[in-house]
């Protein structure tokens, strides 16, 4: 893991749809993610099953953490801002944090405009070169 890495993390949650095509696209969006040389994309998990079933952890459907450099950040939202717009229905919460710093928000393309979303990513990157 990058040094400078170590305290980014990005928690991405899809919404909308069935378990099934959620699955599906929380796959789709990993892949892609996956070909930008980040440290880390983990599923969430929403702790151990059920007493009595088979499994042993439960992945939260829809959500993954991104461990990353934060030279990453731009291209990282630049590749959600793409992928939203490809799959208009499926809007994607962003939670970042940053040591113990966090932000949230929720990028939906029918209620952000592009240019929110730069300003996001100009007052992201501020706080992590402070």
């Amino acid at each position: 893991m990058l040094e400078d890495s170590a305290d980014l993390q990005v928690e991405l949650s899809l919404e909308g749809g069935d378990a099934a095509e959620l699955d599906e696209l929380t796959r789709q969006l990993q892949s892609e993610i996956g070909e930008m040389n980040v440290d880390s994309i983990t599923q969430v998990s929403l702790g151990p099953a059920s007493e009595g079933t088979k499994a042993v952890d439960m992945a939260a459907i829809g959500q993954m953490m991104v461990t990353l450099a934060p030279t990453l950040v731009p291209p990282l939202f630049e590749l959600l801002k793409s992928w939203v717009e490809r799959k208009p229905s499926t809007p994607v919460k962003i939670k970042v944090r940053v040591g113990k710093n966090t932000a949230q928000v929720e990028y939906d393309p029918t209620r952000t405009s592009a240019e929110d979303l730069q300003l996001l990513v100009k007052t992201l990157n501020k706080s992590l070169k402070k």
